[in-house]
């Protein structure tokens, strides 16, 4: 997904040094049905604002560790585990390297198009054979396009990992909007722009007439968002966690009272972040916009809790994985608030409805165990919303499927969407 462009970056360094998007040759704009809207992008930030945040970094003072109420309980109870903290803050500091990291996110080409006037970050990898389909990953708070890194190479050439050559996909990656290197529209009402953006880029920029599309957390609505609105052509979709609707009380079968129940219990305890980035998330933003300690803690807990991970979240994710995700919220231009605007709109634009209507593509359903329980429904449940025609429960895994459980992940994508071909 990475271009050869070292002659020319070298001419161009400081443009590339500001994050300045580099115009597409010739050769590799022609790929696109529209390529005087597409730019070729490699990740490059100026030592000056690493140095900056590893500064703060070190300078940072980390609270004293409020005692778990007992044996049984762990640090991570009262929202951060201050020792493990203490070992990012020296990892990232003495050995962690945005250099590496920057190699790594460049692996594979990456593009800037400006869609309805909106520049989005993607990257886009071809598969092999003749006949690739189209797949639309779209990525979650707090991940990003990160999660899919590993899973590029076997989606797009499975004759090297183990899977047929037919099984290929084209995958087009995009940084949501106000993440990493993506802008923020004005629109307020971010989750449809943000599908419409979708849309655009898969079908009249990049040119693919019809294509499939995957997500997870956020990219999950956006994912049923896209299905409601283009259905002649998002072909199907998977989803590792289901967008629920509402169900009456009375309406509710024996299994589906048990799934609420644990649902509410959970979102009871678990979710204080989301209510204060849907209804207060300015001041979340002054807290943590000057502090990569404090952005740092407030993603890191997120996977800890939500990941299957035994106890030790440092077996799940190494501290390069995680802080490469953390520095993109970090170097965004929209800073970390950027990420918060989903939130906000979840209250004013989709008033608190994930499921805008029946949705008749044909719905593929990956259900692992540490995901959050509200969005494991049932079956019959997920019916009564979604067009299911595979529903699959998996035997670990968590919040983050691609990162956690890459080869699962990969094999219920490639058998998910085989009658999509």
């Amino acid at each position: 997904m990475f271009c050869k462009l070292s002659s020319f970056v070298t001419v161009l360094s400081v443009a590339v040094l500001l994050l300045l998007p580099i115009t597409a040759r010739p050769q590799q704009a022609a790929a696109f049905a529209r390529p005087d809207l597409v730019r070729e992008f490699k990740v490059a930030v100026p030592q000056e604002r690493i140095d900056a945040i590893l500064e703060r970094v070190r300078n940072a003072k980390l609270p004293r560790q409020m005692p778990a109420t007992s044996a049984e309980k762990v640090a991570w109870e009262t929202g951060a585990d201050i020792q493990w903290l203490e070992g990012l803050r020296q990892y990232w500091t003495k050995q962690f390297s945005w250099r590496a990291a920057e190699a790594r996110l460049n692996r594979y080409p990456q593009y800037i198009a400006r869609v309805d006037g909106v520049d989005i970050h993607f990257y886009y990898v071809k598969g092999e054979g003749s006949n690739p389909l189209p797949l639309l990953l779209t990525h979650g708070w707090p991940g990003s396009v990160v999660e899919f890194l590993d899973v590029i190479g076997p989606l797009t050439q499975p004759s090297k990992h183990g899977g047929r050559a037919e099984d290929a996909f084209t995958v087009i990656i995009p940084s949501l909007p106000g993440y990493a290197f993506s802008g923020l529209p004005a629109d307020m009402n971010i989750w449809n722009t943000t599908a419409r953006l979708w849309h655009k880029l898969v079908t009249e920029v990049i040119g693919h007439e019809r294509y499939v599309a995957q997500g997870g957390d956020v990219g999950s609505e956006i994912t049923v968002l896209l299905a409601h609105h283009y259905p002649r052509s998002v072909k199907a979709i998977h989803l590792n966690l289901i967008p629920w609707g509402y169900i009456p009380p009375d309406q509710q079968t024996p299994e589906e009272k048990a799934w609420a129940t644990t649902g509410d219990a959970f979102m009871a305890a678990e979710f204080d972040y989301l209510r204060l980035q849907v209804n207060k998330p300015m001041m979340l933003s002054v807290a943590l916009a000057d502090s990569p300690m404090g952005t740092a803690a407030w993603i890191a807990e997120k996977f800890y809790a939500w990941s299957d991970h035994n106890g030790d979240l440092d077996k799940t994710f190494t501290k390069d994985l995680l802080l490469t995700d953390i520095m993109l919220y970090l170097l965004s231009d929209s800073g970390v608030e950027g990420s918060f605007r989903f939130y906000r709109a979840i209250r004013d634009e989709l008033r608190w409805t994930f499921v805008p209507g029946k949705i008749d593509v044909p719905t593929s359903v990956a259900l692992f165990p540490r995901e959050y329980p509200i969005g494991r429904a049932p079956l019959e449940t997920a019916k009564r919303w979604y067009n299911i025609v595979r529903y699959t429960p998996m035997p670990r895994g968590g919040h983050f499927p691609a990162l956690e459980q890459p080869d699962l992940f990969v094999k219920d994508l490639r058998e998910s969407f085989r009658s999509a071909r």
